[in-house]
């Protein structure tokens, strides 16, 4: 096991704060997935030996409804036949916090490894390209949300061992590596999504987390970004019930854009006047 994935275990239920998933893990008896397009995922959990993985989907209104549940056997392997009217989000765990978001297509077998113990941190998905994209975006968020945490605890020995000049030179140099790295994940989701130009994927960059409690984008201040998300979404997948959720989201916001530079320019009027 490497360091890297040690320090990832601790900070799994917070690095992909838009995947929470608030599911009652003992309500086995929820509703089956009813549609024509059938896929598979299989695969093998170290450490799942006679575990069981729940496997729910998100919708298109952000709301989680499970789907059903699984025995591993005991050595770790699983597999799982699904049903689906159009293509969508699954998560699969075997605990609230940890887990994956795996995007099927019609008739794809999706093979998937890791260790139950800390799954989102070292799984690996093979046999589904939505999915693949799904794991980069998490990798993406990680890999930031470890290297924020580094400088935090840089900048707390820092604040600790330091006088308070000496620390507010140093302060400056790791609020510019904050600055830096929030820049760096800035880029690399905003080619993602244009690399990925359609994917229901690109619905998940554009909702990234930073720092836990931050965002990589803001409709505000990157609406651009937003527009090129429904923009390939309605040309590749306009059917798609996740396509029409995010079209109305997208509206709302521009209509508050519209209403908010009305106003200031009334605003401006009257200071004039």
């Amino acid at each position: 096991m490497t360091k890297k994935t040690n320090t990832y275990k601790f900070r799994i239920a917070r690095a992909l704060s838009f995947f929470t998933i608030m599911l009652a893990l003992s309500a086995c008896g929820g509703n089956k997935e009813k549609g024509t397009m059938t896929f598979t995922i299989e695969g093998h959990l170290d450490n799942a030996a006679d575990r069981t993985l729940y496997i729910a989907e998100m919708t298109p209104n952000n709301g989680e409804q499970f789907i059903d549940s699984l025995k591993c056997d005991n050595k770790g392997y699983f597999k799982y036949k699904g049903k689906m009217a159009y293509q969508t989000f699954f998560d699969l765990h075997c605990s609230e916090y940890d887990y994956i978001v795996l995007v099927p297509a019609d008739g794809e077998k999706i093979e998937v490894t890791g260790d139950a113990n800390e799954l989102n941190a070292n799984y690996q998905v093979k046999g589904s390209p939505e999915s693949q994209l799904m794991w980069q975006i998490m990798d993406y968020v990680n890999t930031a949300n470890i290297a924020i945490a580094d400088i935090a605890q840089q900048d707390k020995k820092n604040k600790e061992t330091l006088s308070p000049d000496e620390y507010e030179i140093q302060h400056r140099i790791t609020d510019s590596l904050f600055i830096a790295e929030r820049q760096t994940i800035y880029m690399m989701l905003s080619k993602f999504i244009d690399d990925n130009y359609g994917s229901l994927a690109t619905l998940y960059a554009i909702d990234a987390p930073f720092n836990h409690i931050m965002r990589v984008f803001y409709a505000e201040q990157d609406f651009e970004v937003f527009e090129n998300v429904l923009d390939g979404l309605t040309e590749k997948n306009p059917d798609n019930p996740h396509t029409k959720n995010y079209r109305t989201r997208v509206e709302c916001a521009r209509s508050a854009r519209m209403l908010a530079a009305q106003q200031q320019q009334e605003s401006q009027q009257i200071i004039v006047e």
